[in-house]
């Protein structure tokens, strides 16, 4: 019985020893979000757009590619409000003027809004690389969705 104890707390005491080491250090924090804080619930990014549903949802696109989109569903959004997308390739960085930006405004009654941008491929096709998509509501930064093109 003793000697079970004693094994119990060398674990015990090898786990925290362990467990306290700086190769697993890490953290975290929460952050209790407003009632009524305009909120995106689902996003996507995706190959097309079927019945105001995100198609073919993916984040690896290729150079000739037709088009590519972000879905948004939004929730928390009653009355009118701005949205603002840009678009970088890799050759901008976040710093640098976008690729394609675009603005627009939309009226939610009931509080909940989808809403989509595309971007459409330019002639001689999309860069490849690494590209990445800023979303801004109100003015206010909201989101960004990383995304490949091969």
């Amino acid at each position: 019985m003793i000697q079970k104890l004693y094994q119990m707390l060398i674990l015990l005491l090898a786990g925290y020893i362990l467990g306290c080491s700086e190769q697993n250090s890490g953290g975290g924090i929460m952050v209790n979000p407003a009632s009524e804080e305009p909120t995106v619930v689902d996003a996507a990014l995706a190959i097309a757009i079927n019945e105001d549903r995100p198609d073919g949802i993916t984040n690896i696109f290729y150079d000739s590619s037709e088009q590519i989109y972000v879905w948004l569903y939004w929730t928390n959004v009653k009355g009118r409000h701005k949205i603002e997308v840009r678009w970088f390739s890799p050759d901008e960085g976040s710093d640098d003027a976008p690729h394609r930006e675009e603005k627009r405004e939309f009226n939610s009654p009931n509080g909940n809004q989808i809403t989509w941008f595309y971007i459409n491929r330019p002639l001689s096709g999309f860069t490849e690389g690494e590209w990445f998509v800023e979303v801004f509501l109100d003015g206010l930064f909201e989101r960004s969705y990383v995304f490949d093109i091969r």
